[in-house]
């Protein structure tokens, strides 16, 4: 990143980490293992002394115009997810840690960001710790929140817990309807149907009519997209 032509912004949880933020600004920060890469986001499993981190790039979302214009209102994704994080642990679930968020911009619109949180040792959400992760989408929805993207893989299993990964914990404003959604989402994340919430009443019916009519539009968006590119 270029300090002279772009204006570099830096969110922090401890000045220890100033050290590890200049490193990224250079590109010289160790990688222990590149764990995703593709033109959604680039995420690595990198060292910073003795401590394993995860570095985040939203590569997708850092291009995209209308996102860049958001960004001078909102800040990042990158800067959206460290401040999201700090609300998890706030709130009493167990989350990343976060340790740095980093924002390149070029006059008030971010062109580039990262985010950094600390390592969680556990293993990806799975089918068979489904009726554990339930229990957890409860806990959320009992506190008066939503994930916001309930699927198995993002939540981390631990020997401490749940850990909730990609989560935007956000206020349910629709009550029933809106924890019978996030069920609905999470089965359809699971090889085979779930027993471990109520499926007979008003708001599942709503729920599941919502995401049969989201899951029509968005095929016929997409085809009607192909229509357009055939032409």
């Amino acid at each position: 990143m270029n300090k002279k032509k772009y204006n570099t912004k830096i969110c922090i949880e401890d000045e220890k980490y100033r050290r590890l933020a200049e490193l990224i600004l250079q590109k010289n920060y160790k990688v222990i293992k590149l764990l995703k890469n593709d033109q959604r986001s680039k995420v690595e499993l990198i060292k910073y002394g003795e401590e394993k981190l995860v570095l985040k790039v939203p590569l997708e979302k850092d291009r995209r115009r209308w996102q860049r214009l958001l960004s001078v209102f909102r800040g990042s994704s990158s800067k959206r997810e460290y401040e999201n994080c700090n609300k998890i642990l706030s709130k009493g679930f167990l989350g990343a840690e976060p340790v740095i968020a980093i924002e390149k911009k070029a006059g008030p619109f971010v062109i580039e960001s990262c985010f950094v949180s600390k390592f969680i040792e556990g293993q990806e959400g799975n089918f068979q710790h489904v009726k554990e992760i339930g229990k957890e989408l409860d806990r959320i929805h009992n506190s008066g929140y939503l994930h916001g993207d309930s699927q198995l893989v993002n939540f981390m299993v631990s020997v401490h817990g749940i850990y909730l990964i990609d989560c935007k914990l956000k206020k349910n404003i629709f009550g029933k309807f809106g924890s019978r959604y996030e069920f609905i989402y999470l089965e359809e994340s699971c090889p085979e149907k779930i027993d471990i919430y109520e499926k007979d009443d008003i708001y599942y019916r709503g729920a599941k009519l919502l995401n049969t009519y989201l899951h029509w539009w968005g095929r016929t968006r997409k085809k009607l997209r192909c229509k357009h590119l055939l032409k």
